[in-house]
């Protein structure tokens, strides 16, 4: 399944998005602005030269005369600035022309009926070009007042051509700091959500009571968060009840066990008597790990305090060693050459040590050895000569009422189960690896932290 981009990086692709077609827009509209404003001034210079042009231009005696001074028509004649000037009569005559070639520019705006600026190639130069119509005594004459793009006093369009290219050195470093702001608030805005998620991450079946912050929470967030602890609440008053009954059954059950027991000894011969008081002890066996379950789900037993794990393995290995004589089975212990001084609950670590060799003891063949070693502050290994775990089983085998042989009698699959929890009660874990030669070897690590005695 494709994983969903979070909440964040959604949000910042979107500003990413609206960001780059804001710089997109901005630039052209400043664009379209500048270069209306250019047109504009352009526009405005060559209307004041016609103006200025127009007021030498005179018909008399049915004739068109143009007079210009020469100060005037040294700008024209010689491209000052790049301008050039061309006037024409009322019947197509030039009078007077500095541009390249005229004629196209003039029957447009005769053809516009009046004033019209055009943009025209004229020889090997571009011109901005203003027609403009100048009527004296009922007869129109025509004014061409150009100005070559192409000239060097010409800036005003080297600047408006470089614009784009310069602009986004600006835009995007503005952009980009936009950006990051909106990252760096973003993530201050959703800390709250980020906050919340941690504290849902760490409830387990172990830590029902911690709830979501609701208060702390974004608005919009605050429904979701108070469905969130509603379903906590009836799934905590669930499990509650669930070990209640658990533990109720598994007292309630003792006291029939014991009568059966009693009337197995007294009123059957023996033969039959010890078949079913094996059965009878597997299900007391049964009943003692629910209560152990229910217990270590609702409270913890025993005080938290500091111990030598060294000890308290030896211990351990010592009372299990009848077991695994009457088994006819040898057990080894190695000790770690320091003394790991660790703080647990110590009655829960006991038994889940306890599961862990009896189970190793169960599976083992008669003469060999299982060994119990302490390897780090806060690890026991336990080795076994078994059949060993394969390896798509290894998933399994901790989960409650799961064995490997359905059809077995006596053990329920709830020993390694109980392991398990002990482990996570003390923030660590129970594995499992092959061991060279044959068996297993599992890892009982506490993930406290420890000391060493000195």
């Amino acid at each position: 399944m494709k994983k969903a981009p979070s909440i964040v990086n959604r949000i910042i692709g979107l500003h990413l998005l609206a960001l780059v077609a804001t710089s997109i827009l901005v630039s052209g509209a400043t664009y379209f602005l500048l270069n209306s404003t250019i047109n504009s001034y352009e526009q405005r210079i060559l209307r004041d030269h016609a103006v200025v042009v127009a007021k030498y231009l005179t018909f008399e005696n049915g004739r068109w005369s143009f007079q210009i001074p020469a100060d005037l028509q040294a700008i024209y004649s010689r491209g000052y600035s790049g301008y050039a000037l061309a006037v024409s009569d009322d019947r197509g005559k030039t009078l007077y022309s500095s541009l390249p070639r005229t004629g196209p520019a003039l029957e447009e705006a005769r053809r516009q009926g009046g004033e019209a600026f055009l943009q025209r190639q004229l020889g090997t130069s571009v011109y901005y070009l203003l027609v403009f119509p100048v009527t004296v005594a009922g007869r129109t004459a025509w004014l061409e007042i150009g100005q070559n793009s192409a000239s060097p006093d010409v800036i005003v369009d080297d600047v408006l051509a470089r614009f784009l290219r310069r602009i986004g050195w600006i835009v995007l470093p503005i952009f980009g700091s936009l950006l990051l702001l909106d990252a760096i608030l973003l993530k201050n805005i959703l800390r709250p959500v980020l906050d919340a998620s941690k504290i849902a991450s760490n409830i387990s079946s172990s830590q029902l009571s911690d709830r979501l912050p609701e208060d702390e929470l974004p608005q919009e967030i605050r429904p979701l968060a108070s469905a969130v602890n509603a379903a906590l609440d009836r799934l905590e008053e669930a499990m509650k009840a669930q070990r209640e009954f658990t533990a109720d059954a598994a007292h309630e059950l003792r006291t029939p066990l014991a009568i059966l027991r009693t009337h197995i000894d007294t009123k059957l011969d023996p033969a039959t008597a010890k078949e079913l008081q094996a059965d009878v002890s597997a299900a007391v066996r049964i009943l003692d790990q629910l209560l152990e379950l229910a217990e270590m789900e609702g409270s913890w037993a025993g005080q938290w305090k500091k111990g030598d794990l060294n000890e308290m393995a030896a211990d351990i290995v010592a009372r299990s060693a009848p077991l695994a004589i009457t088994e006819r089975k040898s057990l080894e212990f190695l000790p770690s050459p320091q003394s790991p001084i660790l703080l647990c609950n110590w009655e829960m670590v006991s038994r889940a040590l306890t599961n862990l060799i009896d189970n190793a003891i169960r599976y083992t063949p008669v003469g060999e050895e299982v060994t119990v070693q302490v390897v780090a502050p806060n690890t026991i290994h336990v080795l076994d000569r078994g059949p060993g775990i394969k390896p798509d089983h290894r998933k399994f085998i901790f989960r409650r009422f799961w064995r490997r042989d359905r059809q077995g009698r006596g053990h329920a699959g709830l020993g390694l189960a109980i392991v398990a929890k002990i482990a996570q009660l003390h923030g660590g874990s129970v594995g499992v690896m092959d061991r060279p030669g044959g068996g297993s070897i599992f890892e009982l690590s506490l993930g406290q932290s420890s000391e060493i005695k000195t």
